[in-house]
């Protein structure tokens, strides 16, 4: 009798067992909706990029409208090769921002269709949201929430990115020329090497192409045969182009100090002077000036009685 209590019991102890190790079985190979859904993940990580990667500048212009830059993003997507799909779910104005007039739709927007994790992607105005800028004021801004939802199969995620749209001032080649043309009296300029020796130019027949402009001085002076200094007409041409009223004007416009170069040749009486520019946020230069940001705008100043050094 107690060996037969004693079959019985160590037979529901390993149906327990057995029972007990299904389940773990099942869990370990089948597991639940819950824990699959939240392992998609996905946020922004777009602080590599810049401060200003989420801008976008368009040339609203009614004879040429386009986008003159992009906004950039990346997201972080958890499972990383997941294949996730893009629309964008909803747009809201911020109100911070100076233009709260214009409304978007999704259609207005361009974004990718799909987004890998770490990929540097691009948003952008369509033609109908380059046409909703239009009678905007150039240079201010309109700040939007944009809602994009990402999809991995049944998953889904949303996650919320900050555009800026600024219509752009477009800076013309005639108002660059227009600057150098100016500067001075009359478009002659005298350049200096500290006080002494001077040389006098004329700019006024400037023309800005990418091979640059050159001067022959209108007037020469030294003192005991001194040659004239790269260094100092370089410092003294630039500071002329920063204080000019022109310049002034032109308020989108930058002269980045540091990249000013200089080159003599022709037996030392040809001096080069390549001056690069940049651009603050909300204004663009035209096709024919864009070079001035990348190669440079170049002014060759020639002296015939004395030497460059």
């Amino acid at each position: 009798m107690k060996k037969s209590v004693i079959k019985i019991i160590l037979s529901l102890t390993a149906l327990i067992f057995a029972v007990s190790c299904g389940n773990d079985a099942n869990q370990s190979t089948n597991p639940d909706t819950d824990y699959t859904t939240d392992s998609f993940y996905v946020s922004e990580d777009s602080y590599t990029l810049g401060n200003e990667h989420d801008i976008i500048e368009v040339d609203t212009d009614a004879s040429y409208s386009q986008v003159k830059k992009q906004a950039k993003y990346k997201f972080s997507i958890n499972p990383s090769d997941a294949s996730c799909s893009v629309t964008i779910a909803n747009i809201t104005i911020k109100g911070t921002g100076t233009i709260t007039d214009v409304n978007l739709s999704a259609s207005d927007l361009s974004v990718p269709s799909y987004i890998k994790n770490g990929e540097e992607v691009s948003v952008s105005l369509t033609s109908s949201g380059i046409n909703k800028f239009k009678s905007s004021p150039k240079t201010q801004k309109a700040v939007y929430t944009v809602t994009l939802e990402f999809k991995n199969g049944e998953s889904t995620k949303n996650v919320d990115i900050d555009i800026t749209v600024i219509p752009v001032k477009i800076i013309t080649k005639a108002e660059i020329e227009n600057m150098i043309q100016t500067l001075g009296t009359s478009g002659t300029v005298s350049l200096t090497d500290g006080i002494i020796p001077r040389a006098e130019f004329n700019f006024s027949t400037f023309s800005l192409t990418s091979s640059g402009s050159s001067f022959t001085a209108t007037s020469e002076y030294t003192f005991n045969n001194t040659q004239f200094g790269a260094s100092g007409i370089k410092y003294d041409l630039q500071s002329q182009i920063e204080k000019s009223s022109s310049f002034k004007t032109l308020a989108g416009l930058t002269l980045d100090y540091n990249s000013v170069t200089t080159s003599i040749t022709g037996a030392n009486k040809n001096l080069a002077i390549t001056f690069k520019f940049g651009l603050k946020t909300g204004y663009a230069l035209d096709s024919s000036s864009s070079f001035i940001t990348t190669s440079g705008m170049k002014i060759t100043l020639i002296i015939k009685n004395n030497t460059w050094k």
